[in-house]
């Protein structure tokens, strides 16, 4: 089972019709029993990082997710703002902790020349073989919307296998072990999207 988390941020149901789309089941639910009994878990996130962690605390999420993720190896997609909620922290509105799951620090996407926040459609770039963007081509197009991002990983076990260009680089996709993070919206990428999707699911199924 694939369990959406939910912590009241994100796009749970267009993440949910876009896994049915291509055959999966999936739900969307805090519950600790659903999620413990999950084999895949699913991030997603849209807002500021400061409200992010607020409401995962809220929930009381954060200890169910750190045992199934770090102690018990459970394979999980970050999405968006979840994929930067996994890092050791931001700066977006103060300073914040993150569940520092990947050791890296979320900044503000340099301005100095195009629009912010970015929004709209833009590539992936990826920089080596990796089955989870096999059919998919560099100049196919994703779905972003965010102002923070990470621009260098300083966890030398954390992978980066794609990046994308807006004024300047920033990780698109990587992994660290059982964790996964993406930065665009594959949900709303139309058909890149959705083969994304289906590769990091049939790749760990």
């Amino acid at each position: 089972m694939i369990c959406i988390i939910d912590y009241s941020l994100g796009n749970v149901i267009s993440i949910k019709n876009a896994i049915t789309r291509i055959g999966y089941g999936c739900i969307i639910s805090s519950k600790i029993s659903e999620i413990r009994s999950s084999k895949i878990l699913i991030l997603p996130g849209v807002g500021s990082f400061g409200r992010g962690m607020e409401n995962l605390k809220k929930k009381k999420l954060i200890n169910i997710l750190n045992e199934e993720v770090i102690e018990k190896k459970k394979t999980i997609l970050g999405i968006c703002l979840g994929f930067q909620l996994m890092c050791k922290n931001s700066d977006e509105f103060g300073e914040f902790n993150g569940l520092g799951w990947i050791n890296s620090t979320v900044t503000k996407i340099d301005n100095k020349q195009f629009r912010i926040p970015h929004v709209g459609w833009n590539k992936v770039e990826t920089s080596k073989a990796s089955k989870l963007f096999e059919n998919i081509k560099n100049d196919d197009l994703f779905y972003y919307n965010h102002s923070y991002c990470i621009k260098n990983s300083e966890d030398k076990n954390f992978k980066v296998i794609a990046k994308c260009s807006y004024n300047e680089e920033f990780v698109a996709a990587g992994f660290k072990n059982n964790i996964y993070g993406i930065q665009p919206h594959p949900e709303k990428s139309q058909k890149p999207g959705l083969t994304f999707l289906s590769n990091f699911i049939k790749s760990k199924c």
